[in-house]
């Protein structure tokens, strides 16, 4: 019988080389399919809105039941049928019902498996152990996107069936490989009272700037998404072997980058490089809008897969500092919570500022507009982070569960705001 670490790596690795890829390709599949830019902010708000805000309606469930194997187990099946049923969403109506469906499964997913790694993994190697599971989560999805450029050819029923079936396969066999998890009845609970917390959140001198400047710039960070896979379908007219090169340029860059970054900012105050990293994050946008050149956005791809690397190490290095240890469950609740409802609004505002410029002027000029309009508030809000204070600590304490759980949204994703399946 394979030991429980071996079952969660191999699972790891089975879930990015199917759900973590084909998330990759569903905003571009909803373009290809005729999807408007109001539907597009549909599908990306309410599938991120329902990610963010699932993880909590979940986890206050699971806590309450003897065993998360079970959660983990009916959820695999659930998604393998609705990954299954992808392909033959033949308008995007049907497109944004199921993959809301996958990000409300997603996200019991995500609540149980994680709590189940801090359940079975020791806290003095947890950290280390965590960084092997990044590892080859990072590579499956990378392997996966490499075989994908080669097999891809043929018509789009043809090309889409392969990553959504391959997600389908995958979420099966994870099903049958958790039949075997020893689960621990040592458990930690959810405790304390939510709204409570929410109420005293503005008086905490740390954490109230970061969720104040995180939530309205996620506003306009949200307000992109649609028009990112409507850029490279419409304008660029790149095809899903195109999409996978890119982001397979982005994911290389970040695992890069984050190796050689771990350290450093271990050493350094943290807040001026949030700044600059926010900061340089609002150009996306401007460079969505004017790059008209695939080795330009082999480029673009390379510079967000750098900036992700930086947000990812140094914005949850920080948040893990500034929130009680005690009460990290509650935070990590509220703060999903309250990103998913500003990316459900930011989203649809996106969707339809667009729908509204096409009303007005041509395609390019449209997202010329729409960009623009992003770019300011992107860059406009980051300087809500020089508010930030790097907390008065001596040492810092690993990631851990922590920085998995909690992640920001790909920066410069041709797909646009896609979920990071778990």
């Amino acid at each position: 019988m394979p030991s429980n670490k071996s079952i969660i790596g191999i699972r790891s690795f089975l879930s990015s080389v199917g759900a973590t890829a084909a998330s990759t390709f569903v905003g571009i599949y909803a373009v290809l399919i005729g999807a408007s830019a109001s539907e597009m902010g549909w599908l990306q708000s309410s599938a991120n809105a329902i990610s963010n805000g699932g993880q909590i309606l979940w986890g206050k469930i699971s806590d309450r039941t003897g065993s998360r194997r079970i959660f983990l187990i009916i959820g695999s099946v659930i998604l393998a049928s609705l990954w299954a049923m992808m392909p033959y969403a033949s308008d995007p109506v049907n497109l944004i019902v199921i993959y809301s469906l996958i990000s409300l499964f997603g996200s019991m997913i995500t609540v149980n498996w994680f709590s189940l790694i801090a359940d079975l993994s020791d806290s003095s190697v947890r950290g280390k152990f965590l960084t092997f599971i990044n590892n080859i989560s990072s590579a499956g999805t990378i392997i996966s996107l490499i075989v994908m450029v080669f097999l891809f050819g043929g018509d789009l029923q043809s090309n889409i069936m392969l990553p959504f079936f391959l997600s389908s396969a995958t979420y099966l066999i994870s099903s049958v490989l958790l039949v075997s998890l020893k689960e621990t009845n040592h458990r930690a609970k959810f405790e304390g009272s939510l709204l409570a917390t929410i109420r005293k959140i503005r008086y905490d001198e740390n954490f109230f700037p970061y969720f104040r400047a995180t939530n309205i710039q996620g506003f306009f960070w949200s307000m992109a998404w649609p028009m990112f896979p409507i850029t490279i379908v419409s304008v660029m007219g790149f095809g899903l072997r195109v999409v996978a090169i890119l982001t397979i340029v982005s994911l290389s860059v970040t695992i890069v980058i984050q190796t050689l970054l771990g350290r450093v900012t271990d050493k350094t105050q943290r807040p001026p490089l949030i700044f600059v990293n926010r900061v340089m994050l609002s150009l996306i946008p401007v460079f969505y809008a004017f790059f008209h050149s695939f080795l330009l956005f082999v480029l673009l791809e390379a510079y967000s897969g750098f900036l992700g690397a930086l947000q990812n190490i140094v914005m949850n290095s920080y948040l893990l500092d500034i929130i009680p240890t005690t009460r990290r469950a509650e935070y990590i609740s509220i703060i999903n919570g309250f990103n998913g409802l500003v990316y459900l609004m930011g989203a649809l505002v996106g969707g339809y500022l667009l729908q509204y410029a096409l009303s007005v002027f041509p395609l390019v000029k449209a997202l010329e507009f729409s960009y623009m309009i992003v770019f300011a508030g992107r860059f406009s809000s980051s300087f809500l982070f020089l508010k930030l204070k790097e907390p008065e600590k001596k040492g810092r304490t690993p990631l851990g569960l922590f920085s998995i759980l909690y992640r920001q949204k790909i920066p410069g994703s041709p797909s646009g705001g896609t979920i990071k399946m778990k």
